[in-house]
C-alpha cells in the first residue's frame, strides 16, 4: 500500500500570535504541556491536521468526533496538540507543513516544548529547563526569563525539525527542553516547562494541577507513552545522550 506524504492543515489561525507546539515525545512533556494549556485557558479548536500518515483514529469526547491532531487558540496564543504519536514518516512533512501554515497565518513566532531524557531523572526533584533560540534577540528573551541555554548536544524528533525549518524560513523560534524520563510520562517536567513558558510570554498558567494529579496523568497517558516510545526508538531518540563529535 502506498501512502501520500501530503499533510494538510485545515482551518485558520490568529495573526500576531505565538504558536506553542507540544507533541508526544520523551516523557510526553510536550503533549502533557499542550493539553494542560488548552484546558487551563479554555482554548477552542481552530484547525486540524489531515494526512494519510496519521493513524486511522478519531477522538470521541462527549459524543462528538474530533481529529487527533488539532490547533487550539485565541487572540495572541495558539497551541498544536496531538493525541496520537508522531510516526517517523510523518516528522518531516508535518514539521514543514506546520511552519508553512504558521508563516501563512502571520504568527509572531513558534515555541516548541519537548523533553530531554536523562538517565538520573529519579534523583532529580525539580527538573531543569533549557532553551534554544533561533535568533540572537530570542537568546535575550530566554536570558530575561532565567532559562538556561542548551549549549551542546543532539535534539531528535518533531521539535528538532520545526526548529530547523523555522530558522531556515526566518520564523522566530524557541525550543524549551525539560529534563525528563524517556519512556515514562513526566507531568513534573511538563510543569517546569510551563513555568518557563509563563516567564517568556507573561502568562499565568497554573501548574499545580499537573503536580497534584501527576499519578492520574501517568495512568491516563501510559498507553500513549507506550506507543510513542516505539516511535522514539525508530527516530533514534537515545542519540540525545551523546555529545557531538566536533565538540568532544
Amino acid at each position: 500500500m502506498v501512502f501520500s506524504l501530503d499533510v494538510k492543515i485545515v482551518g485558520r489561525g490568529f495573526k500576531d500570535s505565538w504558536l506553542i507546539v507540544g507533541l508526544p515525545d520523551a516523557g510526553l512533556v510536550g503533549a502533557i504541556s499542550a493539553a494542560h494549556i488548552v484546558k487551563a485557558l479554555g482554548l477552542e479548536a481552530i484547525a486540524h491536521v489531515e494526512s494519510e500518515l496519521l493513524p486511522p483514529v478519531i477522538v470521541v469526547h462527549q459524543s462528538r468526533v474530533y481529529d487527533p491532531v488539532r490547533f487550539f487558540g485565541r487572540e495572541g496564543l495558539m497551541v498544536l496538540s496531538s493525541e496520537v504519536p508522531v510516526h517517523p514518516s510523518l516528522v518531516y512533512p508535518l514539521g514543514r507543513s506546520v511552519i508553512d501554515w504558521a508563516i501563512k497565518e502571520g504568527v509572531k513566532g513558534i515555541i516548541t516544548i519537548t523533553g530531554i531524557a536523562i538517565p538520573n531523572r529519579l534523583d532529580i526533584e525539580v527538573p531543569e529547563v533549557y532553551g534554544i533560540a533561533g535568533a540572537t534577540e530570542l537568546s535575550d528573551v530566554l536570558t530575561k526569563a532565567n532559562v538556561k541555554s542548551f549549549e551542546e548536544g543532539f535534539v531528535v524528533g518533531p521539535a528538532a525539525i520545526m526548529m530547523r525549518e523555522g530558522i531556515r524560513r526566518g520564523l522566530p523560534s524557541i525550543m524549551l527542553l525539560a529534563q525528563c524520563f524517556l519512556e515514562y510520562p513526566d507531568p513534573g517536567a511538563a510543569a517546569q516547562a510551563l513555568l518557563a513558558l509563563n516567564k517568556i510570554l507573561g502568562l499565568e498558567i497554573d501548574v499545580k494541577p499537573l503536580l497534584d494529579e501527576a499519578e492520574m496523568i501517568r495512568v491516563r497517558t501510559r498507553e500513549l507513552m507506550k506507543r510513542t516510545a516505539e516511535a522514539l526508538k525508530q527516530m533514534k531518540k537515545t542519540h540525545e545522550y551523546e555529545v557531538p563529535l566536533m565538540y568532544t
